[in-house]
């Protein structure tokens, strides 16, 4: 506890502002309360406010990229208003710690963060591509506009991600479903990549995305912004606004509403048109809130709805056009640019509605979060007749969920939290596809109970903790003969975590963390069955035959959940000109569950590769680097460097669809402001993405199709990996940006403008699954227009 001089009031409140030199908001500053372990982010005013202290001696520390730390210490007496004006930075400074009530990031855990001006430059992208700003994180495609987190080689339900506080449900288990969050509503985005993820739920084997907007503001004040984005590639278009306020007679209540437009037609790569791959969403969103006096209140609702066309040329009718597919170019029924999308394609909508409430008591908090999600998914395929206006593939998804935990401040740097997480979800098939299901209907109960203990001792900050989950699923579906099966499985286990923060000086610290996590087999792992329309092939799992596809009895199936060992270490240095963060981890993963290449199949469908799910223990070793030097006052220079080496280690072979090595470079010149032009910038980057040759062995689909037809079967009794093609090849992309903001009374004007692949360069990404039929997108020229007011 800090310093009292008013021991018993403990209702204080600290509303500040974070500002620049021209007195102008910063919103999405972080401010930091070192006694408390407490932290808050600026809203789009550049406000925060802290409630509920007890009256002493605090120092804030106050950060935001680009300009220079404050260290403030003041003596709480009675609630104040402070102003806090940063300076534009003559030094680099590392990825910040973003923490507050609701979604807390620890010292003790290594992660990266996007906010302030590095997220500005990636507006307008998905999730997926966003994050790929962060070291260590990539992402698996599935074409141009699909896009999923992965980090340190693991992704899809590996990867948990908070939406505002709630855990998102959707229908995850696919590669290439897209995470259904409109970016636009964050003010900023944190992966937490290591055993921090311990307190959000099970199946965080590779890490945690936190998606978090800014604090409702509290004033009765007026603001918001708009954003409009064109690009060249697609001729796409995005517009975003967002208005949000006080309530007028009403301190402490705020609201806020929220939307996102975007348009895009077919994309293209250097050499040709990429037939049906455009997209349209619409999203929006709206909070309100009442925050005073160590009690709060919020309620938010959401709706995204987005249509993706698929890659037409990825489905094909005959084998031999199936071979032609993958060995030529342009794809198959390559067309001139339109915006239709037609069939394939895939329409997906997601509702979330959240109600939270926090209350204080003295050294106690205590908060209660519930949460509903409605996702519905429409996968629809090539099919004639009146069956073309039908889904091939639909489910409509309901996730009920309820967090609690309750907080406890003991003594001057001990916290302890002890919590429950409960989920309820229910999954049904669309009525009217007239298909057999992909994957069958359930209902599942989850319930999680966890206990973390956060203390500081000497130089070392130390979060240690465990948590016991439970999962049951009651499944109903039909196999392929069409006849109705039913299952009952359950699962349970313990997870555990520690992890330390050293600090070495005032410049630099050590952290260091080793923890236990597990997950459950999901439904569409234990029991595709069929086409997988939006992957282009052919999937079946882990309760199906290997032999007959006949669909198991569960009590004859030794089920193996999934048990993952991850140790990351992190080194950081921030000293004058030069910062630098260096990380190695190993995540051995027991009975790690992933699809494997099994060879081709014709359907009345058409002609696909087939996948079948496997059991293996893997290996993911890798290192991340981030390096900054500061030769002059407006000169950055930055390096970022991941390494990654993935193995089946029980069959001692090579995994498929890891991403290879990755480096970056780049360089910003931040030129003097010019009169009411603010912040006018030059940045420019290259990045090298080398070629995988840790990928498994070729064995390309004319040679499986020239020896069935032989009578032979090239894959009978071969439990090896092997990949259609061969891994791409290396590839380097340039992509150039320049910024600047023109200051209007109360209001601002930012302008930015971005060239993607600037060379044109035709590359195909190997994480990419649509690399089989085509190569990725050539250059994109986008100019991005932002009003604050």
């Amino acid at each position: 506890m800090p310093s009292l001089v008013a021991q018993d009031n403990c209702k204080l409140t600290v509303i500040g502002k974070v500002l620049d030199e021209s007195k102008n908001p910063l919103p999405g500053a972080t401010v930091f309360i070192t006694e408390l372990n407490l932290g808050k982010v600026t809203d789009q005013n550049g406000v925060y406010t802290f409630s509920d202290l007890c009256g002493g001696n605090y120092i804030f520390e106050i950060k935001f990229l680009g300009f220079e730390s404050q260290r403030v210490s003041i003596q709480l007496i009675k609630s104040e208003n402070l102003e806090t004006i940063l300076h534009e930075e003559d030094r680099i400074l590392t990825e910040i710690v973003i923490s507050d009530h609701r979604d807390p990031v620890e010292k003790t855990s290594t992660f990266g963060a996007l906010s302030g001006k590095a997220l500005e430059d990636v507006r307008g992208k998905s999730l997926g591509e966003s994050l790929q700003s962060i070291t260590g994180v990539t992402t698996i495609q599935s074409g141009p506009a699909i896009f999923k987190p992965v980090i340190h080689g693991v992704h899809s339900q590996r990867i948990l991600i908070l939406n505002n506080g709630v855990r998102q449900e959707g229908q995850q288990w696919g590669a290439e479903h897209a995470p259904e969050i409109d970016p636009f509503i964050a003010s900023n985005l944190v992966v937490v990549k290591d055993a921090g993820a311990l307190k959000y739920g099970t199946d965080a084997l590779g890490g945690v995305v936190i998606v978090l907007p800014a604090e409702l503001p509290t004033d009765q004040q007026i603001g918001g912004q708009m954003q409009v984005i064109g690009s060249s590639n697609g001729r796409a278009g995005v517009m975003s606004g967002m208005l949000e306020g006080g309530i007028s007679k009403h301190t402490g209540w705020g609201w806020r509403i929220q939307g996102t437009a975007k348009r895009s037609g077919d994309l293209h790569t250097r050499d040709y048109n990429l037939s049906n791959t455009g997209y349209e969403e619409l999203n929006y969103s709206a909070s309100t809130g009442y925050h005073k006096e160590g009690k709060g209140v919020e309620f938010y609702y959401s709706h995204f709805n987005t249509t993706i066309g698929i890659l037409r040329g990825s489905v094909v009718g005959s084998s031999e056009d199936l071979v032609n597919a993958l060995e030529s170019e342009p794809p198959q029924n390559t067309k001139p640019f339109s915006y239709q999308i037609d069939q394939p394609r895939q329409s997906v909508t997601h509702d979330l509605l959240k109600l939270t409430s926090h209350l204080r008591k003295g050294i106690n908090l205590f908060h209660v979060q519930y949460g509903l999600q409605i996702n519905n998914r429409k996968e629809f395929d090539l099919r004639r007749g009146e069956l073309a206006a039908f889904p091939a593939l639909g489910y409509k998804l309901y996730t009920n969920t309820i967090d609690t935990e309750w907080e406890r401040t003991e003594g001057k740097s001990h916290i302890r939290s002890i919590g429950f997480n409960g989920m309820i979800q229910d999954n049904n098939k669309i009525d009217g596809t007239q298909n057999i299901p992909f994957i069958p209907n359930y209902v599942s109960y989850s319930v999680g109970l966890f206990w973390v203990e956060k203390f500081s001792k000497g130089l070392w900050d130390w979060e240690m903790g465990a948590r016991y989950d439970f999962k049951y699923y009651d499944i109903v579906g039909f196999d392929y003969k069409n006849e109705l099966y039913r299952s009952n499985l359950n699962f349970n286990n313990v997870s555990a975590s520690v992890a330390g923060t050293f600090k070495i000086n005032a410049n630099s610290s050590l952290t260091t963390s080793l923890g236990s996590s597990w997950r459950p087999p999901s439904v569409s792992e234990l029991y595709s069955l069929g086409t997988h329309q939006s992957a282009a092939a052919i999937e079946y799992g882990l309760m199906l035959d290997k032999l007959t596809n006949e669909v198991l009895v569960a009590s004859e199936v030794k089920l193996n959940v999934e048990q993952a060992v991850k140790w990351v270490s992190t080194y950081q240095i921030h000293k004058g000109k030069f910062s630098a963060e260096i990380s190695g981890y190993l995540n051995y993963i027991f009975n790690y569950i992933y699809l494997r290449p099994k060879g081709v199949t014709i359907s009345t469908r058409g002609v696909f590769p087939y996948f079948r799910y496997t059991q293996s223990d893997a290996s993911f070793l890798g290192a991340d680097f981030s390096l900054g030097y500061a030769p002059r006052k407006n000169l950055n220079l930055m390096s970022k460097i991941s390494l990654l080496r993935a193995k089946d280690e029980s069959n001692d072979d090579y995994l498929i669809f890891i991403p290879s090595n990755r480096y970056e470079v780049s360089m910003r010149y931040d030129i003097p402001n010019l009169e009411s032009w603010m912040n006018p910038y030059l940045e420019i980057r290259e990045k090298f993405v080398s070629k995988q040759n840790r990928a498994p062995r070729v064995i390309s689909l004319r040679q499986i199709i020239d020896a069935k037809e032989k009578g032979d079967d090239l894959l009978e009794n071969d439990y090896q990996n092997f990949d259609f093609v061969d891994s791409p090849n290396g590839y380097f992309l340039t992509s150039l940006s320049a910024g600047i903001s023109r200051s209007m009374g109360k209001s601002k004007m930012d302008i930015r403008v971005t060239a993607d692949n600037l060379t044109n360069t035709a590359y195909r990404e190997y994480t990419n699954r649509l690399r089989y039929y085509a190569d990725d997108i050539g250059r994109n020229i986008s100019i991005a227009l932002k009003y604050i007011f």
